[in-house]
């Protein structure tokens, strides 16, 4: 990782506070288009906010989403925008986990980080059903809810900028090409891996610290990548040397053992590994390589780590990547591209990873269901409708997911499970039908069965038409997801009842303070992570039947008004002022 980096740089006065519309301004009054390059990944973690230490903060996200929040995070894009800025928005592709990291050697495995994930929320979980959760909050570091605001995220990015998807390559690496093709004037991104990137000519882009953005002054810190290279005095190699043992290698036992083996200070690593870095060759020949492979490896392992080393320590050389092309641009892979990757996944046989967030196993074994299960059925399907024509019995895919709560993340064969009862067109005429000019008022029946198979549940036409001959469409997305849950008994009627009212008082309502509750209603707070989670299942489930983004939306439910609703009502129960209040909310109660 390189977050020692980025505090060697800190506190070596490397960092300029500078004004964002400023810097945008003169860029505009030289002539030049102010393009500004997002890492989209971490976008929501806007002004540091894993890192915000209040109390109250934490309590807000152990409920969930905040509508201030992603209103905060559109305020901060809007007003690059308004101001002349271009915004390019990168993500991760398909060939990628989310760390958007490659660890070159599998012995220096740092954990399982999804495995590690889990037993803090649980651990979280546990403590939430002993201490009251603001002691809870109190206690703990960061809320690990990130992972959630995904969809709020995307459709800001979309509303104010482009998206683009690392397909063929790390997503840092495609975030500095990009930046280097458009000679873009800023990367805004938490990670400095980016400032060790080097070429034969170094781009004029400088980093602006995401986790130093202020919303309210629209201000950050700066890092000009020349700059530092210039003032470490290191080669254009050199720093690429860098990046390598400093973001790739740092923190694995192979960098534990070569750290001793040179004697660091572990007090001082960065400054020393910067010194040994500086002792080395400028030009760095295939000797020289040699010779920091030994070191870094020691003597039993760097002759065949040498292959490895020198590749991972030049792919930090802009030259050499290639901006990630339209590889496999058939119209089905086109097509796919432009949802997310899951389905791209199945389709092209890559190893999808599952991720949860406070999904708890034991919470839901205890109340019959099978959340295991529930993923892999409707993985099952969806791979059923999206390889049928490849026409291979033989097909298998690979996932890699928590089977129960006692077992770690691991591979698991996915095989498909095809439609039999109905002929289902190509893909191609799937999603020529979803890419119809103007807004579409009737749905083929086949997507509609497409939609029965893969959830496993009748649908009612009449219903359905409700959604797709009114402006309400989006809205599908939520009220289907209510219904399946219902149907896994992961809720009663009461309360799909509360969700839905939750939801749209969301949408009517403008974003606004809501007071804490002040106790948590832990029913409501297993509730409400795995919806988050089904109605991403639903989305998968919505793109393999053919239909488009029209028919979804991003998550508007605020985690704390649900909450307390929730307890709101739980309390008074099914009251007949509940009913009334329900009573125009029925055309979306496909329950």
């Amino acid at each position: 990782m390189s977050i020692p980096f980025a505090q060697y740089l800190c506190q070596n006065g490397f960092s300029t506070t500078v004004s964002i519309e400023q810097r945008i301004q003169e860029s505009k009054s030289q002539g030049k288009s102010p393009t500004i390059v997002i890492d989209l990944m971490y976008y929501d973690q806007l002004e540091g906010y894993l890192n915000r230490p209040e109390t109250n903060v934490k309590m807000g996200d152990l409920c969930g989403i905040s509508r201030l929040r992603v209103q905060k995070l559109e305020r901060f894009v809007a007003n690059m925008k308004d101001w002349g800025a271009e915004l390019i928005f990168v993500t991760n592709g398909a060939f990628f986990d989310t760390s958007g990291q490659i660890i070159p050697d599998q012995d220096d495995s740092k954990g399982n980080s999804k495995d590690w994930r889990y037993d803090l929320q649980c651990a979280i979980t546990d403590y939430l059903g002993n201490e009251h959760y603001s002691r809870v909050a109190q206690d703990a570091r960061f809320i690990p809810i990130e992972r959630i605001w995904t969809e709020s995220v995307v459709k800001v990015a979309r509303k104010y900028g482009r998206i683009l998807w690392a397909w063929d390559n790390t997503r840092h690496q495609e975030i500095v090409k990009v930046a280097s093709v458009n000679d873009a004037l800023a990367i805004i991104s938490k990670h400095f891996a980016v400032l060790m990137y080097s070429g034969l000519a170094f781009p004029r882009y400088k980093l602006w610290s995401l986790v130093d953005c202020s919303v309210q002054s629209m201000t950050t810190n700066e890092f000009d990548p020349l700059t530092i290279r210039r003032s470490l005095r290191l080669s254009a190699k050199q720093m690429r040397l860098l990046a390598a043992l400093s973001d790739r290698y740092f923190g694995t036992a192979t960098f534990v053992n070569f750290a001793e083996r040179m004697r660091f200070s572990s007090q001082r690593s960065v400054a020393n590994l910067i010194a040994y870095v500086r002792k080395t060759a400028g030009n760095l020949q295939e000797l020289d390589y040699l010779k920091i492979a030994r070191d870094l490896f020691g003597e039993e392992k760097y002759i065949e780590k040498f292959d490895e080393f020198k590749a991972v320590c030049e792919s930090y050389d802009i030259s050499k990547i290639t901006l990630s092309t339209e590889q496999n641009n058939d119209c089905v892979s086109m097509q796919l591209k432009k949802q997310d990757s899951f389905n791209y996944d199945i389709y092209h046989g890559i190893k999808f990873t599952v991720s949860i967030t406070f999904i708890d196993y034991r919470y839901w074994e205890e109340n019959g269901v099978d959340f295991y299960e529930v993923c892999m059925a409707l993985y099952r399907r969806i791979s059923g409708v999206i390889l049928q024509h490849k026409k291979d019995p033989t097909l298998v895919r690979y996932v890699n997911i928590k089977r129960s709560h006692q077992e770690a993340y691991g591979t698991v064969e996915l095989e498909p499970e095809y439609p039999e009862d109905f002929y289902v067109p190509s893909l191609e005429a799937i999603y020529s039908m979803a890419e119809r000019p103007g807004v579409v008022t009737d749905v083929p029946d086949f997507n509609v069965r497409l939609l029965e198979f893969i959830t496993g549940m009748p649908l009612d036409r009449s219903a359905l038409e409700f959604f797709w001959k009114t402006d309400q469409r989006s809205q599908l997305q939520d009220s289907l997801t209510l219904c399946y849950m219902l149907k896994l008994n992961m809720m009663d009627t009461f309360e799909a009842d509360m969700f839905l009212l939750g939801i749209h008082r969301c949408r009517r309502e403008e974003p606004r303070l809501i007071p804490l509750p002040k106790n948590l209603n832990l029913r409501a707070f297993h509730l409400y992570f795995v919806y988050i989670k089904m109605r991403t299942l639903m989305k998968h489930s919505f793109y393999a039947a053919g239909l488009d983004d029209t028919f979804m939306d991003e998550c508007y439910l605020d985690g704390l008004l649900f909450q307390n609703l929730f307890q709101q009502w739980r309390s008074a129960g099914d009251t007949e002022s509940f009913r009334e209040e329900m009573t125009p909310l029925k055309r979306f109660r496909l329950h």
